[in-house]
C-alpha cells in the first residue's frame, strides 16, 4: 500500500493493524491517541450483564483485559479457574460508559 502522507510504500500487516490510525498510514505516520473501549461481562456474575469501560491509558487497558481473561476463566473450557493462578486486579483507574442488563433475574421471574 502507499501512504497517502509521505508517499512511501508500506504493508499491511498485525503491527499495523496495532498501532491504529487511518489505514491509509504508514507506521511512522499513523498517529492514534484515543484509548479504545472494552466490552466485558460484568462482575456480578450474570451472563447477560456487558459493561463498557473506559482507560485512561492503553497500558491500563491491556493490564484489565488480562486480569479480566485470568479471572473469568476465559479458554479454560469446561474446568474450573477458581483457585489456579487466579491474579489480583490490577491498580488502574477506569470509567464505566454503560451497563448493558437485560434481564437481571437469570430465571426469567419478574
Amino acid at each position: 500500500m502507499t501512504c497517502v502522507e509521505c508517499g512511501d510504500e508500506y504493508l499491511w500487516d498485525r503491527q499495523r493493524a496495532k498501532a491504529g490510525g487511518l489505514r491509509t498510514h504508514c507506521l511512522d505516520c499513523c498517529d492514534e491517541t484515543a484509548v479504545k473501549y472494552v466490552g466485558v461481562t460484568a462482575g456480578e456474575g450474570k451472563m447477560s450483564a456487558v459493561q463498557v469501560l473506559k482507560f485512561q491509558s492503553t497500558s491500563d487497558r491491556e493490564a484489565y483485559v488480562e486480569a479480566w481473561k485470568v479471572n473469568s476463566g476465559l479458554y479454560k473450557g469446561k474446568s474450573c479457574q477458581i483457585g489456579r493462578g487466579l491474579t489480583g486486579v490490577p491498580n488502574v483507574k477506569f470509567s464505566t460508559v454503560t451497563t448493558n442488563n437485560p434481564n437481571a433475574n437469570h430465571k426469567g421471574k419478574a
